[in-house]
């Protein structure tokens, strides 16, 4: 975990250009390991591309009976039904390569 939250700092380091604290990435309680949130924005951050693209085969198949209620809200925003059109971008941190997508 503490990888994926290093290579998705990494990456937000290299599209800001800034430095920036890492405690600010928040992992998701619903996806664990696989979804975290910086900001307003979500990224999937792994570093085996058949877990990524499970992981997004079952986003785009859920729908909002799927969630608890509380959740439903979050999770049926639009940016995760256009999970499939969002392009992925590598990165390697401790030559590890991970895989990200921002939604």
């Amino acid at each position: 975990m503490k990888d994926k939250i290093a290579a998705l700092g990494q990456y937000l380091v290299k599209q800001t250009g800034k430095n920036f604290n890492f405690k600010m990435i928040k992992p998701d309680g619903y996806y664990k390991g696989v979804l975290f949130s910086y900001g307003a924005d979500d990224y999937l951050v792994t570093n085996d591309r058949a877990e990524l693209l499970g992981t997004m085969e079952v986003i785009a198949m859920r729908t909002a009976l799927d969630y608890p209620t509380k959740l439903v809200r979050r999770y049926t925003h639009a940016k995760f039904d256009n999970i499939s059109k969002k392009k992925e971008e590598s990165i390697v941190v401790n030559r590890i390569k991970f895989y990200i997508i921002k939604l």
